[in-house]
């Protein structure tokens, strides 16, 4: 706010100014931007803005509802309120609404924040810089000052609590990872029990050699797996036949045999060829 007194009998408010007229000190009237006329050394004009401003709320320490200790900051955006009562308001009901704005500010921050929860802190910082805008611009509605905004920037904590959070939020991507996972592995067994019913029984072999494939595929040339296993791929009287036609033909020359109509003979006629040989 500016006062001004003197000889001159005109004053002049710019476009974002306003002013009162004081006459040996008490309101007498109010001017908009322009050019204004008053009575030497008798009347006295005070001015205020009333475009946007803000103030910053510095840190404040408190605790929260769970007992934890916070450092909260913020910024409050306000006007002073662009009509003849409320500029009155402004100038006359208050000493300095800009200090008086900031000092509800602080007060509400501090008494807002020790009713939350931590958590409620860090996830709604929009809705609780909405809820002290909204007591703050009751706090300030009778100084003509009209509250726009409410932002809190920081928020900090201490680093014991920031070292267990971090610890917190690794636990749970890893609780994530291990159920996504597993959620995998069910529907790939659903999937391979269907696959089952339409290529055969044993379905679990399918499985294992999606298993060898994904191993191999590790910059791996060379897979070791125990024999057992490869006979547990192997199942039915047909399977056990071909496993009995291969260790012979180890010790068999193939030169002589014909091959030209192997693919239309069954495990029965080639054991029989082999036979033959």
């Amino acid at each position: 706010m500016s006062s001004i007194s003197g000889p001159f009998p005109f004053f002049m408010n710019d476009e974002w100014e306003r002013s009162i007229v004081l006459r040996f000190g008490s309101y007498n009237r109010s001017r908009k931007s322009g050019l204004h006329f008053k009575i030497p050394f008798i009347e006295k004009p005070v001015t205020v803005p009333v475009y946007e401003d803000s103030v910053d709320v510095m840190k404040q320490e408190a605790i929260t509802r769970d007992n934890v200790p916070v450092e909260v900051d913020g910024v409050v955006f306000f006007e002073v309120k662009d009509t003849t009562e409320d500029v009155k308001d402004a100038i006359v009901n208050v000493g300095d609404y800009s200090k008086q704005t900031l000092n509800y500010a602080t007060s509400i921050l501090r008494d807002l924040v020790g009713k939350k929860q931590l958590d409620d802190l860090l996830q709604r910082r929009d809705e609780i810089g909405d809820e002290i805008q909204k007591k703050l611009d009751e706090k300030t509605d009778s100084f003509g000052v009209n509250v726009l905004d409410v932002e809190i920037q920081n928020i900090n904590l201490p680093e014991k609590m920031e070292r267990a959070m971090a610890a917190e939020a690794e636990a749970e991507r890893d609780r994530r990872a291990r159920r996504t996972n597993a959620q995998g592995e069910l529907e790939a067994a659903v999937k391979l029990r269907q696959a089952s019913e339409i290529i055969g029984e044993k379905g679990y072999r399918m499985r294992t050699l999606q298993t060898l494939d994904s191993v191999a595929a590790e910059n791996s040339t060379i897979v070791t797996f125990p024999t057992e296993l490869i006979g547990g791929m192997a199942s039915g009287e047909d399977e056990a036949g071909l496993q009995q036609i291969l260790d012979k033909v180890s010790d068999i020359d193939l030169s002589k045999f014909d091959i030209g109509n192997l693919e239309d003979m069954n495990t029965r006629d080639i054991e029989d060829s082999l036979d033959e040989i």
